[in-house]
């Protein structure tokens, strides 16, 4: 059966989330706060960051080591400049 829709985006988020970190602050994906959010969230913060996607739940417990998740499988997705303040 292939999902489409809501169903699927919930099932991806139980096996997934994403991961932002500067190196004041970090921040992930929640069932309430979406990548669109994770990402303005972050700009205002007004430092640079890495964003990240981990192979597991958002509330999955695993180590931050060097502003990164330590999570096999988990890719680098980029670096990001915060807002000029």
């Amino acid at each position: 059966m292939k999902l489409t829709g809501y169903k699927e985006k919930q099932q991806l988020q139980a096996k997934q989330h994403f991961f932002a970190a500067s190196t004041s602050t970090w921040m992930a994906t929640t069932p309430d706060r979406n990548l669109s959010q994770l990402l303005k969230l972050m700009e205002k913060e007004g430092q640079c960051f890495n964003l990240f996607l981990a192979p597991l739940p958002h509330d999955a417990d695993y180590e931050i080591n060097f502003y990164q998740p330590q999570v096999e499988g988990t890719q680098w997705l980029g670096y990001f400049e915060g807002e000029k303040k």
